[in-house]
């Protein structure tokens, strides 16, 4: 399964594939972006590799962020919106950053003692989650590196050894995602529950009881109770390479421009 774009959704998904969506373009902005994200309260945010803008859901933009110290931003995770995760890889630091995008509190793997570090995302408690490659177990951490979940050993748990890209925290789990393996569920204690076998994703959005996720310019949703997979409704634009849906929003990141509409 190839995968051509990162979506994500909040709310609700605007309709099926065999209605018509009317979508109003409200602002373009040049952007080289290549992470989008949404918040709850419909705050769009951008990452280029050493900066980070937010933006309302018309596309003013309203506070910015930048950090050149620590090599290229790798994720970025609005779950808390007052709590926002930005992790630089390369130098394995969190930056945990407030609602205006200033500072307030680093993690530094390195000096709580965790030599490697995959995928990391936040917690609607403000800390964060983060896959301990050394260890092979996803984990819970505060500021000062105390373990405060943690899940067993997952080669023993899946017979082989998960590579996460993605992590997000969801209604009380916790998803991790590897596109060889599928997307792997937790409960909010970091238990392993199952596997969802949706392969090839490097991103996805949770909505209510479905995942979202783009497939070759299409959107689909897959129904985690009924386990059926549904596609949904055409975009304004082909060959994006970022689509982010909010409440009767969306934004496109397409040939350089972050292209804002309203549905």
């Amino acid at each position: 399964m190839k995968i051509l774009a990162s979506l994500f959704l909040l709310f609700s998904i605007p309709i099926f594939a065999q209605q018509q969506t009317e979508y109003h373009l409200l602002s373009s902005v040049s952007s080289d972006a290549t992470i989008a994200t949404i918040d709850k309260f419909g705050n769009y945010y951008l990452a280029s590799p050493h900066k980070l803008f937010k933006y309302s859901s018309d596309g003013k933009m309203l506070y910015p962020y930048e950090e050149f110290r620590y090599g290229s931003i790798g994720s970025i995770d609005v779950t808390n919106p007052l709590k926002i995760v930005v992790y630089f890889p390369d130098m394995m630091k969190a930056v945990i950053l407030d609602r205006f995008l200033s500072p307030l509190v680093t993690y530094d793997f390195l000096q709580l003692d965790y030599s490697s570090v995959g995928a990391v995302c936040g917690s609607t408690d403000g800390r964060i989650w983060f896959y301990d490659i050394a260890a092979l177990k996803l984990k819970k951490i505060d500021e000062t590196g105390t373990i405060l979940r943690e899940s067993q050993s997952l080669n023993n748990v899946l017979n082989t050894i998960p590579a996460p890209n993605f992590l997000l925290e969801y209604d009380n789990r916790v998803f991790m995602n590897d596109s060889s393996l599928g997307i792997l569920v937790f409960d909010i204690f970091g238990s392993y529950q199952k596997t969802i076998p949706i392969l090839g994703l490097t991103k996805f959005q949770l909505t209510e009881r479905n995942i979202i996720y783009a497939d070759n310019q299409k959107l689909y949703s897959y129904n985690m109770l009924s386990l059926a997979t549904v596609a949904l409704t055409a975009l304004p634009e082909e060959n994006f390479s970022q689509a982010v849906f909010g409440k009767n929003s969306l934004l496109l990141i397409k040939d350089g421009k972050a292209l804002f509409y309203s549905f």
